[in-house]
């Protein structure tokens, strides 16, 4: 198969993926871009993180359509995952400046990073999460310092994000769930319309430090535009359950493979 048609699929694939599920899209693009299309780990980052940036513009505006979207949680995400973003893009460029092997860095993180996902998704599927919110909330009291907590939030998300791409998605939904109480839809859209302002400021400075490969993006997005439209129709009668589960699967095993790489 031609090497564009490679990507094209590809796109498709995940593209579907994150129309039926939300998530999905870094933590999985990323590693099949650098494990089986071979591309280099820091020029996957960047790329992955601006193809997904446009990918979640249709997203938004659907959300926002919808009247889905909580904005003051937006807000106070971004107060921590735009510099997040930004510090997490600078890291990867200063240990490439210093020297250091980034592409070993960059796949050990993801690595980890996709490992970690997994099992926040893992106890989000078939643990009771509502009983452990209630904990959690008892003893940080997020309802007292909820922006403080969101911004915290932000801020990890936006690192990850910048650093490895993955995260705008289910890390930072799995603890927004915990710490927000507000319908999960408005929780969904409002992840959203947040992860294309994350994805658009990550991929600036990506851009920036020359990490992005607009052919790449472009081939992605010719697959992943479709990809997503046909998944959203799809997701209304798709078993979640089962969905999440390969996701989990396919996380823990790019993970394994993007360490070992």
């Amino acid at each position: 198969m031609e090497f564009w048609l490679l990507i094209i699929l590809t796109g498709f694939v995940v593209g579907g993926l994150i129309g039926m599920t939300g998530m999905g899209g870094g933590a999985l693009m990323t590693p099949i871009l650098i494990t089986i299309l071979k591309i280099e780990p820091v020029i996957a980052v960047g790329t992955d993180i601006t193809y997904a940036a446009f990918t979640k513009v249709a997203g938004s505006f659907q959300h926002i359509k919808q009247k889905t979207v909580d904005f003051n949680l937006v807000k106070n995400l971004a107060y921590g995952s735009i510099p997040g973003a930004i510090a997490g893009s600078l890291l990867s460029y200063f240990i490439q400046k210093a020297n250091y092997n980034i592409d070993d860095f960059v796949t050990n993180a993801l690595g980890i990073a996709l490992c970690l996902i997994a099992i926040l998704l893992f106890i989000s599927m078939f643990f009771n999460v509502n009983n452990l919110k209630g904990r959690l909330h008892d003893f940080f009291h997020f309802d007292k310092h909820k922006k403080i907590y969101v911004a915290l939030v932000g801020l990890l998300g936006g690192f990850l994000v910048g650093l490895t791409s993955v995260g705008s998605g289910t890390v930072m939904l799995v603890l927004i769930l915990i710490i927000y109480n507000t319908s999960i839809r408005k929780i969904i859209g409002s992840d959203i319309v947040h992860a294309t302002i994350l994805l658009f400021t990550a991929g600036i400075a990506h851009l920036f430090v020359g990490n992005v490969d607009w052919n790449l993006v472009c081939y992605l997005l010719i697959g992943s535009i479709p990809g997503v439209i046909i998944g959203s129709k799809l997701s209304a009668r798709a078993p979640k359950k089962i969905i999440k589960s390969v996701l989990i699967i396919l996380l823990i095993f790019f993970g394994i493979r993007t360490i070992l790489y």
